[in-house]
């Protein structure tokens, strides 16, 4: 054997569009290996080009929930994060690098494209806003401008990327009194790396619901008035490409006792549901974009004898991923409490469920966000 001579023969050359077709169908993680070949290899691997193809190719492979959990009061700030997947109910490990203390909240935004949008103190007062590929590990920083803003009626975020490029935006609306008929705005261009742009918007709202969806580069609101706002009077929206915004009356036909909003059918939906004594019913209104700001509303679902509880929900498909909690002792003042955690997929065109996890504590801990997640290698 040691006679033979070796020869090294070169690889017939692969164009950089061939070598993306092949490449967009792999793994995330071969991906990333290849991504430390070399400089060529991480320059091929990295251009805008690539990262869109390899999205849009891999976007249903391992779709996630990220969901914050933490303690009293009621609001979306939380302490830590949980990783699943919404098909077999694996967990996985959502390590953020920014480790907080007990005075410390994790807020998380939005995600789009596999990166993450969270705002985040260590220490409760001076927080910061970050943008994270759980990916890639890869991260970036802003400034947060609801700092200025803490003490306001609304002051809300909303993260998405500009549709068809590697830019993300990121806008602040907020409003000093409820009774206030200006909407203020001001947004954040991560090509500038600065708040670039801000400005006013006329409004009869009073409130904007705390969970937005983002669509094609539009945020989507519920706008609520009444006395204790309960009243979903109004879709107020975003554009992040041409800054505009716009607002539609909700029909009365839509309304009911409780509203939210999902991403639906590659859209958004807007869900309407009761849960009053033995009668439970959900129905899911499809909402598309019509000419003149105008939104179309076409009834989707209709499913009775199931109901929605508080915690928040999403719609994978067809199907709902619910989120139960369950607290309790056993009875003495003494005794410790604790806290049952249980997700499950409801397939309501079979009307079966599936338990996809269960969790315990050994504290009071509250389930605050729920944000469905797509991996991704876009840039931050």
């Amino acid at each position: 054997m040691s006679d033979i001579t070796h020869k090294r023969v070169p690889l017939p050359h692969i164009n950089d569009e061939l070598l993306w077709k092949i490449f967009s169908k792999s793994h995330h993680k071969t991906v990333g290996k290849c991504r430390m070949l070399s400089k060529k290899w991480r320059h091929k691997l990295s251009s805008p080009y690539f990262v869109k193809q390899h999205f849009m190719e891999n976007k249903l492979r391992d779709k996630q929930m990220i969901i914050g959990v933490g303690y009293l009061p009621f609001d979306e700030k939380s302490k830590w994060f949980l990783c699943v997947d919404v098909a077999s109910g694996q967990q996985f490990d959502f390590n953020i690098p920014i480790p907080i203390d007990n005075f410390g909240y994790y807020v998380l935004i939005g995600s789009d494209q596999g990166n993450i949008c969270l705002k985040f103190s260590q220490g409760g007062f001076n927080s910061t806003l970050m943008i994270l590929n759980p990916l890639t590990r890869r991260m970036a920083f802003v400034t947060d401008k609801a700092r200025k803003h803490c003490s306001h009626a609304v002051s809300l975020y909303a993260f998405s990327y500009v549709l068809d490029t590697i830019e993300y935006r990121i806008v602040h609306v907020y409003k000093k009194h409820y009774k206030d008929k200006v909407l203020s705005w001001t947004l954040y261009n991560s090509y500038e790396a600065e708040w670039t742009y801000s400005g006013n918007f006329q409004t009869k709202t009073q409130k904007l619901g705390p969970k937005n969806i983002v669509d094609k580069g539009v945020v989507y609101w519920i706008g609520w008035e009444g006395v204790r706002f309960e009243e979903p009077t109004s879709i107020i929206t975003f554009s992040l490409q041409s800054r505009l915004f716009s607002e539609v009356n909700v029909p009365h036909e839509v309304r009911s006792s409780n509203n939210s909003l999902t991403n639906f059918n590659n859209g958004v939906g807007f869900i309407s549901y009761n849960n009053i004594g033995f009668t439970r019913e959900v129905v899911v209104w499809e909402i598309t974009p019509k000419a003149n700001d105008k939104l179309g509303w076409e009834k989707m679902i209709k499913v009775s004898g199931i109901g929605i509880p508080y915690n928040p929900t999403i719609f994978v498909g067809k199907d709902i991923i619910s989120v139960m909690e369950f607290r309790g002792s056993f009875g003495s003042a003494n005794d410790s409490e604790s806290t049952d955690l249980l997700i499950s997929r409801f397939k309501f065109m079979t009307a079966r469920r599936k338990h996809l996890l269960h969790r315990n504590w050994n504290e009071n801990v509250y389930v605050k966000s729920i944000s469905m997640h797509l991996q991704g290698l876009y840039p931050v």
